[in-house]
């Protein structure tokens, strides 16, 4: 009786299972409103191999192997390398393999704490109210006093408003700034040049300052762009970028990337004999086979192939603008060189089937590699014939 009952139970788990999947990939057509790859064939060679099945644990630091040889810290090392180089500081860098996009903000937001604490100053966060909903959060798990800065109706920052807060700090604070590199719903990017020039007219000391970049979305996009800013050389301290966004990982992860000198200032050793590695990362214990997901992405694209998509998706998002506009749909607004396009909310049924993001009476579009001409052209169909 039980063994019948066993082959029961599995067989429904694996009709379960098939349903399941026959969903999703069908949600995957119409997945317009968040920044993910819902479907990546370049990995299913990775997904049916025999690793897929490994326990790989990364955990610690990913330049000590540690006492386990179970890991993946080899690809991660190449990995987190191929991304120091696309933003100039490959000699110069420590970092690591994330969690995502929360986690890489909370490090950048950690090392900045502890780098001002360590050289006698008490931490202040300053960010954007159009930034991710992570940073206020990290700044309350960290214990950071949070300062908001006014934004621009755009999304970008208000750089008079960053005037006027950052006067109103005293000389023994040290600064912990957040750079927005596409801002959740609008996509906005906020001026390096501009803020630094503000810094400059208060005369705060370069030492005072603390800038980390935001740029879950736009990592693999902003360094390709025309007026890209080289962020390491003006100022920036550390970058955190999603990896399940553009590179396209199926699984959620991401990339945080600290100067060096910095890091080291912020933080000792930490050596811990059970594992053979140093504490130097958010969790212990890290997902190895995500490296191996960032690693052979890299290997397939290159930097090159990064370029091409960027340059496509942007060019996908001005497509979809164009459209949206050519029909008088309500409150377009596309920023220069961004991958989102945001517009009046539709009616209930087009937000669920597109599965839009929403924010008061305003929804977008993240133009992915997925959301192709044809499938702008499907949406718009269907947004027409919902004003008609």
């Amino acid at each position: 009786m039980k063994e019948s009952e066993d082959l029961e139970r599995l067989a429904a788990a694996e009709i379960r299972l098939s349903y399941f999947l026959a969903e999703q990939i069908k949600n995957a057509t119409t997945y317009f409103g968040y920044p993910e790859v819902p479907e990546n064939n370049d990995l299913s060679i990775l997904g049916i191999s025999s690793l897929a099945k490994l326990h790989l644990n990364n955990a610690g630091d990913p330049w000590v192997h540690g006492n386990a040889k179970m890991h993946t810290k080899a690809f991660e090392r190449e990995a987190l390398d191929f991304v120091a180089q696309l933003y100039g500081i490959e000699d110069n860098y420590w970092g690591y393999i994330t969690s995502g996009g929360t986690e890489g903000n909370l490090y950048g937001m950690y090392t900045g704490r502890d780098y001002h604490l360590n050289q006698g100053r008490q931490p202040v966060f300053l960010f954007t109210d159009s930034s991710h909903y992570s940073l206020a959060k990290n700044a309350h798990l960290l214990g950071i006093k949070a300062l908001p800065i006014n934004a621009r109706p755009s999304g970008e920052m208000d750089y008079d408003d960053l005037n006027a807060q950052l006067k109103k700090l005293e000389k023994k604070e040290g600064i912990i700034l957040n750079l927005n590199l596409g801002t959740t719903m609008t996509g906005a990017m906020d001026s390096l040049e501009d803020i630094i020039a503000v810094i400059k007219t208060l005369k705060i000391s370069p030492e005072r300052v603390f800038i980390h970049a935001d740029a879950a979305l736009m990592g693999f996009i902003y360094p390709f762009l025309d007026r890209a800013e080289p962020l390491f050389k003006k100022g920036v301290n550390s970058i955190a970028i999603s990896g399940h966004k553009f590179p396209g990982a199926i699984h959620p992860c991401g990339i945080v990337l600290s100067q060096k000198d910095i890091h080291d200032k912020a933080f000792g050793r930490n050596w811990v004999p059970y594992v053979g590695t140093k504490d130097t990362t958010i969790s212990g214990s890290r997902n190895g086979f995500l490296a191996l997901n960032l690693w052979y992405i890299f290997q397939k694209k290159g930097l090159q192939g990064f370029k091409l998509e960027g340059m496509q998706c942007i060019e996908n998002a001005k497509y979809l603008t164009q459209k949206l506009n050519d029909m008088d749909y309500p409150n377009v607004f596309h920023f220069p060189n961004q991958i989102i396009v945001t517009f009046k909310k539709p009616i209930p049924a087009l937000v669920r089937k597109y599965q839009l993001a929403t924010q008061e009476d305003m929804a977008h579009i993240v133009v992915m590699q997925h959301i192709t001409k044809s499938r702008i052209d499907s949406f718009c169909a269907e947004l027409l014939e919902s004003v008609n």
